[in-house]
């Protein structure tokens, strides 16, 4: 008997595809010339058989179209082709591999082939056992797709190619013989050369989600089941490579953070079932960590931050199979974000991993104050000089968005260096508060120091950018947030307050340095200069430093109670300071007192409102004794 070469040679010729149907005949010779000349030869062989392959099989002289071998390994295939189909692992009726798919998947890349979505939903359909639902029929487009070269530079080639493997033992009954071991072939040298990929999902599709997929659905061949350590060690690379060690993705990741937890959820169910598959406890610590993060990132319809496409009914199945065998608390997580309601009342608070994270190094920050999913949420990305930021509330987004930050001295738009970046300066998260302090420098000695702020219990948020210059200067600064898609900012007629509103109002926004009246002339503004935009704007003359800060009341019962801020004279030896030094402000919500201070020059013993202060930043609340209770205190 002889042996054909191993896979990869080209020492024979391919033999012919051949087959009784006419309409066949033609659609392979319409496509002869595309093809692979070596797949079928080098493929073919009985050098590829597992010792678990039956005996029938590896006897045959020829697995080739017509051939006696080829018929008596599809009818292999068709007999236990339910047994190993992927589908059957994952809940829900849809194709798991839809779960995190990119929107742009509806899209046609190709006049010959379907967009991936359609492609994906009939592969998926063949291996359920279910009719074929395109015009095309799977002949037509396996020859297609394995003949279309400019596919293969696609980032969605690598989601087809898993639709094909996985529905490979159910196609052996549509395909003739050589089509269907070209098609193996493919998707072989696909999962080879995957380590040569750039693009970071892709690499996972066809380097570690490829191999274990062949592994599962033919592990009689050899060239596939040994693809299964290669498939583990692409997957424990990139658990380390992807996200940080506490599992954070980077911020310029957020938006594959579904389509990897999906890829990486079906590649650790595969390797349950797959021996000497790689996946270790350390993986599994670090998907532990990176399923908590999306958990904590998550909004509260389970979709991404900074996404703007709706949720689909496909993450109620992702969530369920990516915290499949995790702690209870996760489980319950995600069980919540599910059936959108709150965490059971008997889950312990000390079971929970704490609500908010930080990563320096990812460039990802999460403030939230608990678990629950009505409360706010405030999730900021920085990468070089640019900041993005959500705050949500309830079932709405308030803004979502790159948070701009223009600064003019002397007239002159100040533009970051190309390699400018935010840089942290500080990070602490409290029984009180999460708070966030980054800084970028700008030309002409300038710098922006950027302070977040998220009071658990007294429910506000805080935000406010520090303009820090040496000499004196005319400075402008204009800082805009792009509002969430249903938003509005009802601005109130007498005072510079407004709401933003949703479903119903959300957040009451104080400009704590302007002036409270409209009657009263102020140097800057609180608008919206568009529908989907909030804007602060500042101005200071012969100034060294200029602060701009905004109060935002979160809590919905304060929320139509009287309200008022002032700007506060701060001392030091009995002498008032120029707001080029330091700043203070108060804020009132009925009987509700806030106290804010910032030093915006060398630090010193201030007086404010008859307190001593040393610190340079501080927010406290206002007892009912008069007396002080930091909230954030930043020395």
């Amino acid at each position: 008997m002889a042996t054909m070469p191993s896979r990869g040679a080209a020492s024979r010729s391919v033999l012919p595809l051949r087959s009784r149907d006419p309409h066949v005949r033609d659609v392979i010779g319409s496509h002869a010339a595309s093809l692979d000349s070596t797949a079928g030869d080098a493929i073919m062989g009985d050098a590829i058989w597992h010792r678990s392959t039956p005996g029938h099989i590896v006897r045959a002289e020829s697995w080739g179209t017509d051939s006696k071998g080829w018929n008596e390994w599809r009818a292999y295939l068709a007999r236990r082709a339910a047994k190993v189909s992927i589908a059957t692992l994952f809940p829900g009726k849809g194709p798991s591999l839809a779960w995190g798919m990119p929107a742009c998947t509806a899209t046609t890349l190709s006049a010959r082939l379907p967009s991936t979505r359609d492609l994906v939903v009939a592969l998926d359909r063949v291996e359920r056992g279910k009719s074929w639902p395109l015009s095309g029929s799977p002949l037509e487009l396996a020859l297609a797709w394995m003949a279309d070269a400019a596919r293969r530079q696609a980032p969605l080639f690598g989601l087809e190619g898993l639709a094909w493997a996985r529905a490979l033992p159910a196609l052996a009954a549509e395909l003739p013989g050589d089509a269907w071991w070209q098609l193996l072939d493919s998707l072989l040298r696909v999962a080879d050369t995957a380590d040569a990929l750039q693009d970071g999902l892709a690499r996972q599709w066809l380097g570690a989600e490829l191999p274990f997929s062949l592994a599962y659905v033919l592990p009689e061949l050899k060239p596939a089941r040994k693809l299964a350590r290669r498939g583990g060690q692409e997957l424990a690379t990139a658990l380390r490579t992807l996200v940080a060690a506490d599992g954070m993705p980077s911020a310029k990741q957020l938006d594959l953070v579904p389509a990897l937890l999906a890829t990486w959820a079906r590649s650790r169910e595969l390797s349950c079932h797959l021996k000497k598959a790689g996946w270790n406890a350390e993986a599994e610590e670090r998907y532990t960590h990176f399923v908590r993060q999306m958990l904590r990132l998550a909004r509260r319809d389970g979709t991404m931050p900074f996404a703007t496409a709706p949720a689909d009914r496909t993450r109620r199945d992702l969530l369920a199979a990516a915290c499949a065998g995790l702690d209870r608390s996760e489980r319950a997580l995600a069980t919540a974000l599910i059936g959108d309601r709150d965490l059971p009342r008997n889950l312990p608070d000390k079971s929970l991993p704490a609500p908010a994270a930080n990563n320096e190094t990812a460039g990802v920050t999460v403030l939230r104050p608990n678990w629950s999913r009505g409360r706010e949420r405030v999730v900021l990305a920085r990468s070089g000089a640019t900041t993005r930021m959500e705050l949500s509330s309830g079932r709405d987004v308030l803004w979502s968005g790159t948070w701009t930050c223009e600064v003019r001295r002397n007239g002159e738009l100040l533009v970051p260096e190309t390699d400018a970046e935010w840089d942290e300066v500080c990070w602490t998260s409290t029984d009180d508060a999460d708070y966030l302090e980054l800084e970028i420098a700008l030309p002409q000695g300038i710098r922006v120091q950027r302070q977040i702020v998220l009071a658990r219990e007294d429910r506000f948020l805080f935000l406010a950018d520090a303009v820090l210059g040496t000499e004196p200067a005319a400075l402008e600064y204009r800082g805009a947030f792009p509002l969430g898609a249903d938003i509005s900012f009802d601005p109130s007629t007498e005072t510079r307050e407004g709401y933003l509103v949703g479903g119903k109002p959300r957040g009451l926004v104080f400009p704590l340095a302007l002036r409270e009246w409209r009657a009263e002339p102020s140097a800057g503004a609180l608008e919206s200069p568009t529908e989907q935009s909030l804007e602060l704007r500042a101005a200071r003359q012969e100034a060294r430093c200029l602060y701009a800060p905004l109060f935002i009341d979160l809590h919905p019962r304060r929320m139509f109670r009287p309200a008022t801020w002032r700007q506060l004279t701060v001392a030091e030896n009995r002498q008032t300071l120029s707001p080029d030094l330091a700043v203070g402000y108060r804020v009132q919500v009925r009987n509700e007192h806030w106290f804010v201070y910032r030093s915006l020059g060398p630090r010193g013993n201030r007086t404010l409102l008859g307190h001593n202060l040393v610190s340079e930043f501080l927010v406290a609340r206002f007892k009912t004794d008069g007396e002080i209770e930091p909230l954030v205190e930043i020395e």
